[in-house]
């Protein structure tokens, strides 16, 4: 399925979306069921809401680089930690960072 979004919202060049599941970027702005855009983009910074590949799913994330420990770690945004625990991992494979999202009210 594609979806037309005007230059003047995503910029130039390519992009794609995903569909949001679960409660974990609420803090974010981010619902389940939103749709996602997101900007190919292999070295993201950090702070960046970022889509990662862990455990063969992706994670729509805040990513975070743990200089003491020297590794990545993906931040849930839902004030709920303890449900919505942090991702450490060692290696990184990134999909893109998030440029923007789409909430329907149904």
């Amino acid at each position: 399925e594609y979806i037309r979004m005007p230059e003047s919202l995503v910029g130039k060049g390519d992009c794609f979306a995903l569909i949001a599941k679960g409660e974990s970027m609420i803090g974010a702005g981010i619902f389940p069921g939103d749709y996602v855009i997101v900007r190919p983009d292999l070295k993201p910074r950090e702070g960046k809401l970022i889509i990662a590949l862990s455990d063969g799913k992706n994670n729509l994330k805040k990513l975070h680089f743990d200089q003491e420990n020297h590794k990545y770690v993906l931040q849930s945004c839902n004030p709920d930690k303890e449900t919505y625990a942090d991702i450490v991992v060692d290696e990184l494979q990134v999909q893109g960072v998030v440029i923007g999202a789409y909430h329907k009210f149904e």
